[in-house]
C-alpha cells in the first residue's frame, strides 16, 4: 500500500458510523495493526478529527 492509498483508507475509516469516535478508534487500531508503517498517519488523523490521542482514547475507554 502506498501513502496515498493509506490516506484514502483512513479517510473512509474516519467516516465510520457517521464519524463515531468509538467506531473510528476501533477501526484505526485494526488498521495500525495491519499496516504499522502508516500508524503515525492514522494517529495524526484521529488527533486532528477528535482532538484526542488514539492510544489515550483507547486506554480511557478500557478503564471505564
Amino acid at each position: 500500500m502506498k501513502r496515498d492509498d493509506a490516506e484514502a483508507v483512513i479517510e473512509i475509516l474516519l467516516a465510520a458510523d457517521g464519524g463515531c469516535e468509538y467506531c473510528v478508534a476501533d477501526l484505526l487500531v485494526l488498521f495500525c495493526e495491519r499496516f504499522p508503517e502508516f500508524k503515525e498517519l492514522a494517529e495524526k488523523a484521529f488527533r486532528e478529527r477528535f482532538g484526542d490521542d488514539l492510544k489515550e482514547f483507547i486506554a480511557k475507554r478500557e478503564n471505564i
